[in-house]
C-alpha cells in the first residue's frame, strides 16, 4: 500500500481561504468519479496557508493511471483552472510513502 502526499501552499491567507470550496470539489470529484478516498489535511501549527491532499492507493501504477484519467477530464481541468491562481506552484510538494 502506498500513500500519496501533495502539499499545496498559497499564495496569500485570502488565497488559502477562497481555496476552500475548490479543494472541497476536488476531494469531492475523485470520491465520486473515481472511488477514491482522498483527505485534506490542515496544519495546526506552521504556516496556515499550506495544505495537504492524501491518498492511499494499492500501486504507484495504479495511481499514475487514475491521475492521467483525471487530467484529461473537463471537470477536473475546471477545478485546476479556478485553483491554479491561488497556488504557490514553487512551495509544492508531492511524497509517496509506503
Amino acid at each position: 500500500m502506498y500513500t500519496f502526499i501533495r502539499e499545496v501552499s498559497f499564495k496569500t491567507m485570502i488565497d488559502a481561504v477562497r481555496s476552500v470550496p475548490i479543494t472541497q470539489g476536488i476531494v469531492k470529484y475523485y470520491k465520486e468519479v473515481h472511488h477514491l478516498d482522498m483527505g485534506l489535511l490542515r496544519p495546526i501549527a506552521g504556516a496556515p496557508t499550506r495544505l495537504r491532499f492524501v491518498y492511499q492507493m494499492d500501486s504507484m501504477d495504479a495511481s499514475r493511471a487514475l491521475n492521467l484519467k483525471a487530467a484529461q477530464d473537463p471537470v477536473f481541468q475546471k477545478h485546476l483552472a479556478e485553483i491554479a491562481p491561488l497556488v504557490d506552484g514553487s512551495k509544492t510538494v508531492d511524497e509517496i510513502w509506503q
